[in-house]
């Protein structure tokens, strides 16, 4: 346990000190500040535009840190040689890639909460999308008992929350909505997710081809679901029975089930429709969606441990 804390410790500071760290930090926080200006030139409304836009920046840069890094972290060390100055001390190799695994997930989540901070503080300027905490507002949903009652004591809460904010309260404290909450959650399995293929493919192949992989990946994985809903039959009622009116080539169809049952589903760790418009994402679709996310991650991790323990780095 110690010496996977070391590698832990170890591997954050190289990654967080590094050039492409930063360079992608920047980037970032160059356009999450610049959605401001962004939802200035639009007729829709500027809070969803902000939302839309930063939510993608904090994303895409997530997932270019979690590819690159995770696909150079174990690769430059065996390249470099640098790797002998870990395994020949009494430090097993699932150790050592344990700890540098969750060590470039600590740097994940290190930016992701950054991004996330600065991307509070331009709406907390704008003064949009935020929700000012109110003392005691949950005991009023506590003893809801029906879908009617839940909605009403919601438009309860939320009148509640902005009279409390239009009273001038010196110490009142502004959060961020919940779906922007999980969001930024979702953001960051799925960014550790991606990088564990990244780290995956890193030991099998050279470093440029795992990051090609892992893009694929993610692409695929992004436009599956909406594949496997285009090669579903397209049915009508007609006459009181059921017709199907198209189908999709048989071979294509099953070679796109194929891909939607085997390869991972990012789609599902997208919920900016739920955060632009506010809409509260539900514990069971949270839980499961994480779930998904984590078991991916560890099986991925467990067989990239299983290589790497076969692999000659001599």
């Amino acid at each position: 346990m110690k010496n996977i804390l070391y590698g832990i410790m170890y591997s954050f500071k190289e990654i967080k000190n590094s050039k492409i760290f930063y360079s992608f930090l920047i980037f970032a926080l160059i356009l999450i500040s610049g959605s401001y200006f962004v939802s200035q030139t639009s007729f829709i409304s500027q809070g969803r535009i902000m939302v839309d836009f930063s939510i993608f920046a904090i994303s895409i840069f997530n997932i270019f840190i979690g590819i690159f890094i995770g696909a150079s972290v174990v690769y430059d060390d065996i390249e470099k040689k640098s790797i002998f100055l870990s395994i020949t001390r009494p430090v097993k190799r699932t150790e050592y890639l344990t700890g540098r695994f969750l060590g470039l997930a600590a740097a994940i989540i290190f930016s992701t909460v950054i991004m996330m901070f600065i991307f509070y503080f331009v709406l907390l300027i704008m003064h949009k999308f935020i929700v000012p905490v109110v003392p005691n507002a949950g005991a009023a949903v506590s003893g809801a008992k029906s879908v009617h009652n839940v909605h009403s004591n919601n438009v309860n809460l939320q009148n509640n929350s902005a009279s409390y904010a239009a009273s001038g309260h010196p110490f009142t404290f502004y959060t961020l909505p919940q779906p922007l909450i999980i969001q930024g959650l979702f953001i960051i399995i799925e960014s550790v997710f991606i990088s564990a293929a990244a780290l995956l493919f890193s030991l099998v192949t050279s470093k440029a081809l795992a990051s090609i992989f892992a893009i694929l990946i993610f692409f695929i994985g992004n436009v599956s679901s909406r594949m496997n809903d285009l090669v579903k039959p397209v049915k009508k009622i007609i006459d009181g029975k059921v017709v199907i009116v198209h189908q999709a080539n048989h071979i294509l169809a099953s070679i796109v089930r194929f891909i939607y049952t085997v390869l991972p589903n990012f789609s599902i760790f997208n919920i900016s429709s739920e955060a632009a418009y506010k809409v509260n994402v539900s514990s069971g679709m949270i839980l499961y969606r994480a779930a998904y996310g984590i078991c991916y991650t560890t099986l991925l991790f467990i067989i990239a441990s299983i290589i790497f323990s076969k692999k000659d780095i001599s």
